[in-house]
């Protein structure tokens, strides 16, 4: 019996190619019309069987369906012929690093089984694109859309690793050109109606894209923006998409678009099922109320994590207003996830030790150094002064590696001076403020940390020994912070405090008595206060880990100090103030002032986002006390 006529018009949907009988003799059930390979494991498979003998559909199983089936999708009838067709995704296994090998292979046909020969089957294999061109190109428009829609899920649900994720990526692209209904280009003259550009596409992680540009319709409604991945994902952005002016765009086509409020441009988060990896290929596609849809080509993807993040910080400007509805519904999640992301990256490079360790410190004490690696010498310049820094866990944190060949030569010099023994932890990239410091902490020896900026040096020795005695002497401790003093001897540090300024939504970190003398009375009481600061900060080592460190939804350094006081006050622990420790505090030095004014509007809506109900209880209790 020979094949269905879609099968039997190709040399490699005869027996050769495994289709198969029901055995002695009996006529042919099904079988294999063709296959190509889409990853190093996986094989695309289009099956045909006899629609008499397949009241239940067609699948395909092999020996090893227990862990990982062949996932199929049926397919209309192609022809006039009595039969049907489906595609199966299957997981090779490897014999020798090189052979694949189908054991086991079979056409489940409702209630019947059809046996096939593995080996036929692989050898009647062709390329991936004369696969697309002979099997599937010719299916109407419905067909391809779904094996389209379909196979990136199939696929990445049955690859094993990541080890064939790039090339998957490629074979899906392959798929999804040769097969997918290209949207009409949209043209951009003052004389269409419709007009769609993309600026920027920046991935997040590899299934979450940042996406910017603009769109306009003179005619009708936008009623969808998706953007389509290389591989075939599709991601509707539209529903939260935050809408903001674009003069140019409006000058350009001389009349006010019909989209959100007047307003053309857009920002989105895209989030696809499947990851993707490829950086070009993408599109995005508008549909309006009237059923038209254009697409339009997008930019290279922006892949590098920093310079992302600075891109949606420069974009959260848009904002303006601080209860803009964008700032949770897009921002929140877009930046969270890059920071888990960057996280995540966070190793250490390389580990020296200079001078010999303290046995059985109590204390480890961690200072990141970000570019201004000479703050080393400074401060351990003035380490000198107290013989209690000899006797502690002393490690520096690199969080700016392309200065470790200059630290290198450095840390050395400055033991040979200062006779202070340390630790010089190097980090493979750039990890941020708590990055840094959680680094630190997982190699730390001490039983409590000293979290302390490479701009802090000491009034007089002492002040270490001061502060551990006191953690180790109070009740309900969770944080402790001393004196933080200015050049000029007045205040920069006694205590935080929140503050939300009239009319505004969001609460600021404030420090008690900042600007006065040192010598305010009022500044010199040891107390219990809202959140001190992370500029030198002491916590038990053991609770740190427990509560994961400092947490990484912050961008580069500002309020994960007091998120983490405030994370400690759920636990029912204190943050103090020591007044008779004393530090001096060169401000910010360590971080540059165009730096931090990009991330503190973000940091400071976080941290209200996170806290305001927190925060609120605190600061009414806080009121009564001085009362």
């Amino acid at each position: 019996m020979r094949a269905p006529e879609s099968a039997a018009a190709h040399p490699t949907t005869s027996r050769r190619s495994g289709a198969a009988g029901a055995g002695n003799g009996r006529r042919a059930q099904g079988g294999v019309a063709g296959g190509a390979l889409l990853a190093d494991n996986l094989l695309l498979l289009l099956t045909w069987s006899q629609r008499s003998g397949a009241q239940g559909g067609v699948s395909l199983e092999t020996e090893q369906s227990g862990t990982h089936p062949p996932i199929t999708l049926a397919l209309p009838q192609a022809t006039a012929t009595d039969s049907v067709q489906a595609l199966s995704i299957v997981r090779l296994d490897r014999l020798a690093g090189v052979d694949l090998t189908l054991p086991g292979l079979q056409l489940s046909l409702g209630r019947k089984k059809v046996e096939l020969d593995g080996e036929v089957v692989m050898a009647g294999m062709a390329d991936l694109r004369t696969f697309l061109r002979q099997h599937l190109a010719g299916l109407d428009a419905e067909a391809r859309t779904r094996i389209v829609e379909w196979l990136p899920g199939a696929a990445g649900e049955l690859l094993d690793g990541d080890g064939g994720r790039y090339s998957l990526s490629r074979a899906l692209q392959t798929v999804h050109e040769s097969l997918r209904e290209h949207p009409q280009p949209c043209v951009i003259a003052p004389e269409e109606p419709r007009g769609l550009q993309i600026d920027g596409l920046l991935s997040i992680d590899p299934q979450t894209f940042w996406v910017k540009g603009w769109a306009m319709n003179a005619d009708a409604a936008v009623e969808e923006l998706t953007a389509v991945s290389p591989e075939g994902a599709g991601g509707g952005f539209l529903e939260r998409a935050m809408r903001f002016a674009r003069p140019d765009v409006e000058q350009f086509y001389g009349s006010t678009p019909d989209f959100d409020e007047d307003r053309s441009g857009f920002l989105g988060l895209v989030e696809l099922d499947v990851p993707s990896l490829l950086g070009n290929g993408w599109t995005v596609e508008m549909k309006d109320s009237m059923g038209v849809a254009v697409g339009a080509e997008v930019p290279q993807v922006v892949r590098e994590p920093l310079a992302v993040r600075s891109t949606i910080l420069a974009d959260f400007e848009l904002t303006k207003r601080p209860g803009h509805p964008a700032r949770a519904d897009l921002f929140e999640p877009a930046l969270t996830r890059l920071q888990a992301r960057l996280a995540e990256d966070v190793k250490i490079e390389d580990v020296r030790r200079h001078g010999r360790p303290p046995a059985n410190p109590e204390v480890s004490v961690i200072v990141p150094l970000y570019r201004r690696i000479d703050f080393l010498e400074h401060q351990l310049t003035q380490f000198t002064r107290d013989p209690e820094l000899a006797e502690t866990d002393l490690i520096y944190v690199l969080d700016s590696p392309e200065d470790g060949e200059a630290l290198a030569r450095l840390a050395p010099e400055v033991h040979a001076l200062t006779g202070v023994p340390f630790r010089v932890v190097t980090l493979a990239r750039n990890a941020g403020f708590s990055g840094a410091n959680n680094a630190a902490a997982g190699i730390a020896e001490g039983k409590k940390l000293l979290l302390l900026n490479s701009d802090v040096i000491p009034d007089r020795p002492g002040w270490l020994g001061m502060m551990s005695a006191f953690f180790d002497a109070t009740p309900q401790i969770g944080a402790l912070a001393p004196k933080l003093l200015y050049e000029d001897e007045t205040l920069q540090h006694a205590g935080l405090y929140f503050l939300r300024a009239p009319g505004s939504p969001v609460w600021e970190n404030m420090h008690y008595f900042k600007g006065l003398n040192r010598h305010t009375p009022a500044a010199c009481l040891a107390r219990p206060v809202p959140a001190v600061t992370g500029a030198c900060l002491m916590v038990d080592r053991e609770r740190y880990e427990s509560l994961g460190g400092l947490r990484g939804q912050f961008v580069q350094g500002d309020y994960e100090d007091s998120d983490l006081c405030l994370r400690l006050h759920e636990i029912g622990l204190d943050s103090w103030y020591l007044p008779q420790a004393e530090l001096y505090h060169l401000e910010a030095q360590s971080y540059p002032g165009e730096l931090r004014r990009a991330t503190t509007a973000y940091n400071t809506w976080l941290h209200s986002y996170i806290w305001d109900e927190t925060i609120t209880e605190v600061m009414e209790a806080q009121k009564g006390e001085s009362s």
